[in-house]
């Protein structure tokens, strides 16, 4: 098992936020416990979501009932249910903060990785290279390096004054990930924080649901080649990502301030 398997974070005052107010007012403590178990349970999901099918399952495991668990999901705002499934908006905010830390630390240990082996291909230097030899190789690799470091940070920093832009704050990690393999592939970042602003002004005033996630406006039909030179695109209703159920929804939990 992952050793983050259990990780996730909330707010200390949670109790205090009026949906879990009226919750415990009205169910007591069980119902706040019931509300903590799902949202636990939650956590331990792919997508972050639960059959609805199965409360009946769950509800005798944790020793409740489906009734009660039913209003818990469905009565005081604090998830939000589709065809099939239910989740929370708040904690998938949450875990998205948390999975983008995760994809910048493992950027960064990809790229360590790099300089340690060219710090040690810096001194795998043939016997018969004179004194000199050796240190214009020393040098070029710690440029090698230095210029690594360097467009690394840099490629973090343009991505940041894209978010920033970007009409629609969500799948900022999947929009990394993207983003990525765009600048490997010599895509000008400039071009894409462009498109990004562009975009964000075409949408303005549109709703929100009707806007692409950041990495389908990135993704593989370059949805942001539109928008480069003050483009308007052709979003609309049939543009809303279907599978992506949560993408749609209007509101949020009150005490998640995740990003």
């Amino acid at each position: 098992m992952a050793k983050d398997a259990y990780y996730f974070s909330h707010d200390s005052n949670a109790k205090d936020d009026p949906k879990c107010v009226m919750l415990i007012e009205q169910l007591g403590l069980e119902g706040y416990g019931i509300y903590w178990v799902l949202i636990e349970m939650l956590r331990d999901q792919p997508e972050y979501k639960y059959p609805l099918s199965l409360i009946p399952a769950i509800s005798r495991r944790y020793n409740t009932t489906s009734e009660k668990m039913k209003t818990v999901i469905g009565n005081y705002g604090l998830f939000t249910v589709d065809d099939n499934d239910f989740f929370s908006l708040a904690l998938m905010k949450r875990m998205e903060f948390y999975e983008y830390k995760k994809e910048i630390s493992r950027a960064a240990g990809r790229k360590s990785a790099q300089v340690r082996a060219l710090k040690a291909s810096s001194t795998d230097v043939q016997p018969t290279f004179n004194s000199g030899s050796t240190s214009k190789v020393k040098n070029s690799t710690v440029d090698v390096i230095k210029e690594e470091n360097i467009k690394a940070v840099e490629t973090v920093d343009r991505f940041e004054d894209f978010w920033k832009l970007y009409p629609k704050k969500l799948g900022k990690t999947a929009a990394l990930k993207t983003w990525n393999t765009l600048i490997k592939n010599r895509t000008s970042p400039d071009d894409l924080i462009t498109a990004s602003k562009n975009y964000a002004t075409a949408r303005k005033g549109q709703e929100e649901k009707f806007t692409l996630q950041a990495s389908t406006f990135l993704g593989p039909q370059k949805r942001f080649e539109d928008f480069i030179k003050g483009g308007t695109g052709s979003d609309g209703p049939n543009e809303v990502n279907k599978g992506n159920p949560w993408d749609n929804d209007p509101y949020c939990i009150a005490h998640s301030q995740a990003e």
